[in-house]
């Protein structure tokens, strides 16, 4: 019986060694063989032609930060409403955002000022609703200034509100009020505001250009401004040219958007898609606002 045993030893040994070779084979094996192409891992496609020159929307002029306000209120009220902010302060441009993740409040006041200064500074806010601590109330969020010197050109702001993706966006365009001022001397400015997946406020663009137009289609939104054309071998200037800017809901940064840039001939005369409104209008600096009534 003992010899059986010891018999059963040795062959359990060998197989043991049989199979930690084996293993030892299988490693070689996979060191220096490369992995098939059909495996489970992931591989990373081409850029499809329409993300071609796809990267984050400029917002480094945008000064809109938690930081500028010195004095910061809650306004009560039992959902967003610039009538309401109305009756405990003065705006001079207004509007509201309705989105699935929350809603959002603009509104912009031109500081006080008289003959001794040169300068006139336009206080924009950005406000959320909340309804915490036993009150329903526009809490300020974020400030923002505009400034202007009072001898140069008047500008005029438009707040225009839409629908991208089916949640609404506030759109401004600060522009000179004499549509004869050159585009190149004077640019306009266009910022965008839109809500962020957790309702959060947020300028997800922020352009300079001359003679800025913009387009919507429901998902993006295309700003068109002036360029020079294609400088020809010949040493002709193309004329009629413009920058076009797609902007659009970020799929890598979910506070963002992105833009895509081409560019050619003027696209001038193209549809919106979806209702673009003028909700407020205020001439900057010293002049009254003008305001339509679906600034809710």
């Amino acid at each position: 019986m003992a010899k059986k045993a010891s018999e059963a030893k040795r062959t359990n040994r060998v197989l043991g060694v049989l199979v930690v070779l084996l293993l030892i084979g299988a490693g070689a094996v996979a060191l220096f063989v490369e992995p098939s192409a059909s495996s489970d891992a992931t591989v990373v496609s081409g850029h499809d032609v329409t993300t071609l020159g796809v990267r984050p929307a400029e917002v480094s002029r945008s000064n809109f930060s938690a930081g500028w306000g010195i004095e910061q209120y809650d306004f009560q009220m039992n959902a967003l409403s610039c009538s309401e902010l109305n009756t405990h302060i003065t705006t001079d441009l207004c509007a509201v955002a309705r989105t699935k993740h929350g809603d959002f409040m603009f509104s912009a006041t031109e500081s006080y000022w008289d003959e001794t200064d040169t300068s006139v500074t336009l206080e924009m806010s950005l406000f959320g609703f909340q309804d915490n601590n036993g009150w329903k109330r526009a809490t300020g969020l974020l400030d923002a200034q505009m400034v202007r010197d009072l001898d140069g050109v008047q500008v005029k702001i438009d707040l225009y509100r839409t629908e991208v993706h089916g949640d609404e966006v506030l759109i401004a365009h600060r522009h000179p009020v004499d549509d004869t001022v050159n585009g190149y001397d004077v640019s306009d400015q266009v910022f965008i505001i839109a809500a962020s997946p957790t309702g959060a406020p947020t300028v997800v663009a922020w352009y300079n250009g001359p003679d800025i137009s913009f387009e919507v289609d429901g998902k993006n939104i295309t700003l068109l401004y002036k360029r020079y054309g294609v400088a020809t071998e010949s040493g002709t200037l193309q004329q009629g040219w413009n920058t076009q800017v797609r902007l659009i809901p970020s799929g890598r940064v979910p506070y963002g958007w992105d833009e895509q840039i081409t560019t050619g001939p003027e696209l001038r005369d193209a549809m919106d898609a979806v209702p673009v409104i003028l909700v407020d209008s205020y001439t900057f600096p010293n002049s009254k606002s003008v305001t339509t009534n679906s600034n809710y």
